[in-house]
């Protein structure tokens, strides 16, 4: 390889590598459920709750319906459960090389 500048023969080629960006994506995996009543809940009350929610919708239907009808959007749903999200980098490499003459110290890349 000759140099452009003075035409020596005696030239230095260097490779060197170079980070060009990265890309980061991130992915975010949800498991949620609506909280139920735990195990003590059901053992002292629940056993015997639904009997008297039966009898609460057979003898007061109308007025029970209303109040569901209008307090529904009002109820906050108590959720249980995780999120984990997952980011993963990809590094975009390149390699660039230089050459340099060792006379009259021009450099450019071929």
């Amino acid at each position: 390889m000759n140099c452009p500048k003075c035409g020596s023969n005696h030239v230095s080629v260097r490779t060197f590598q170079e980070t060009r960006g990265s890309v980061t994506t991130g992915r975010t995996m949800s498991k949620y459920r609506e909280k139920g009543h735990g195990c003590l809940w059901w053992l002292f009350i629940g056993w015997w709750w639904w009997i008297v929610d039966l009898f609460l919708w057979i003898f007061l239907f109308v007025p029970r319906l209303i109040l569901r009808l209008f307090t529904a959007p009002f109820r906050k749903k108590k959720y249980v459960g995780t999120a984990s999200t997952i980011s993963t980098t990809v590094n975009h490499i390149g390699y660039k090389t230089i050459c340099t003459c060792q006379n009259c110290g021009n450099t450019w890349q071929p």
